[in-house]
């Protein structure tokens, strides 16, 4: 996980941009905070939000969390969410821990 002081200011602010949608009033100052203060909830919460809204789920979950909080937050959402989510998630898997999985309708390939 990266330290919570050193996290761009820009980064927090595009993620409320991207996730947030004007449905909270946090502003960039306030999610380090809560980053920074170690609060689980929050955390899972910041993690759900990008996992659902962004458009870049796994750019901003690798910049936040660490892989052992990403497979953990990852088994506190229900797997009976819809196609799009499970989707997210396995994408989530593939691109953040490595852990590469058939996905119906998509097909990884070897570099």
């Amino acid at each position: 996980m990266s330290a919570e002081h050193d996290i761009d200011s820009g980064l927090i602010e595009e993620i409320i941009r991207d996730c947030f949608w004007g449905d909270y009033s946090y502003s960039a100052d306030d999610i380090k905070k809560e980053l920074a203060s170690g609060d689980e909830k929050f955390r899972l919460f910041l993690f759900t939000k990008i996992l659902n809204n962004s458009r870049y789920p796994s750019k901003y979950i690798r910049e936040l969390f660490d892989e052992n909080e990403v497979r953990f937050f990852l088994s506190k959402i229900p797997e009976r969410q819809g196609e799009r989510a499970s989707l997210r998630r396995h994408l989530v898997r593939a691109n953040v821990l490595g852990e590469l999985s058939e996905i119906k309708g998509l097909k990884w390939l070897s570099r």
